[in-house]
């Protein structure tokens, strides 16, 4: 099973985000997932579509959400 996955870096600087496994075994930084392409509208200026990863239920989260320390302290 599969589902896609966006990235926002400004959803990654607020809230975090997870990485999670492709398919084809390499991995992405993920910060938004729908079952179904075309019923999601990109939330920010910013998402981009980074295609089909594994769901967490099959195995596909390598790491769970987290974010970066600020670049001001």
């Amino acid at each position: 099973m599969t589902i896609h996955a966006w990235f926002s870096a400004q959803t990654a600087l607020r809230n975090g985000s997870s990485i999670y496994r492709k398919p084809g075994g390499s991995t992405v930084n993920v910060t938004r997932m729908d079952d179904d392409r075309d019923s999601s509208e990109s939330l920010y200026h910013d998402e981009i579509y980074l295609g089909l990863v594994t769901p967490r239920a099959d195995g596909g989260c390598v790491q769970d959400t987290w974010r970066v320390a600020s670049i001001t302290g």
